[in-house]
């Protein structure tokens, strides 16, 4: 799974005198995308929605994440977020915490270059172990070195001790080609539901809550794959309802990867 993230939602529950501040849960992969919503943000219910699911989760370091990884589930960091880190600290110390981001951002560039040459698979991992890795090795000396010299209450020293204590979960792309660097995927679609609460303040209901979703999943999914969002709704529309008596079709080839497959995608 390439990513999950979370982001609030203002939902109308009967009873209660203001909104509900609920919750967007998100998974993706490299094409689907899928939108849920909770009601609360308590680590159960996180923890039951992936029960099933096996691999590599990227994701922010959420502590509410913690029950979720173990034997069946490997972690994978979020660099950006440790990045953004070292750059809130130069307001401090501003030559050490850019010096110290300027090991991450080379990491990115490696990624960059490699991606501009459609590097996938035993390629891209043998392309980020030898020019990320010893990156990683200077990067390691570099935090150090430096932590010492630092107040314990410094935004570096807190950015420092951030990227050592969560080191194997950010640097879990050094072992897997398929585990991207950050978690960005994730936040750029969360920016299209910002642009959708200019006009949505809010859910009107529990049940509307999960139908917004399924939309959103929807979208995304079609934005992720490069399908017309339009186009895959009047397709689907023309077939949903009658798709096994009359196209003798399953539902579940009423998807937006079905729909690619008939362009020639």
């Amino acid at each position: 799974m390439d990513g999950h993230g979370c982001d609030g939602l203002k939902v109308l529950v009967k009873g209660l005198p203001e909104a509900h501040n609920g919750y967007l849960e998100q998974f993706h992969n490299h094409e689907a995308v899928v939108f849920q919503y909770a009601a609360t943000k308590h680590g159960e219910g996180i923890e039951s929605k992936l029960a099933g699911f096996r691999g590599t989760l990227t994701a922010d370091a959420e502590h509410r994440l913690n029950g979720v990884y173990g034997e069946h589930v490997l972690e994978a960091g979020c660099n950006a977020h440790a990045r953004r880190r070292f750059r809130d600290a130069e307001a401090t110390q501003p030559a050490l915490a850019l010096e110290g981001g300027k090991f991450i951002g080379a990491m990115y560039g490696v990624e960059e270059d490699a991606r501009k040459e459609g590097l996938t698979g035993k390629a891209l991992l043998a392309r980020r172990r030898d020019r990320a890795g010893p990156i990683v090795k200077e990067f390691d000396e570099w935090r150090a070195a430096t932590l010492p010299s630092l107040l314990p209450s410094e935004p570096l020293a807190q950015a420092i001790r951030y990227y050592d204590r969560h080191r194997e979960a950010l640097l879990r792309f050094l072992e897997d080609p398929e585990v991207p660097l950050d978690n960005s995927a994730t936040e750029r679609q969360f920016q299209h539901v910002a642009k959708l609460r200019l006009n949505m303040l809010f859910a009107g209901s529990t049940e509307g809550a999960h139908r917004a979703c399924v939309l959103l999943g929807v979208s995304a999914t079609c934005r992720t794959m490069g399908v017309n969002f339009e186009q895959y709704l009047a397709w689907a529309f023309e077939r949903l309802g009658t798709h096994r008596e009359v196209f003798g079709l399953p539902v579940s080839e009423l998807t937006p990867a079905a729909f690619k497959l008939t362009l020639g995608g």
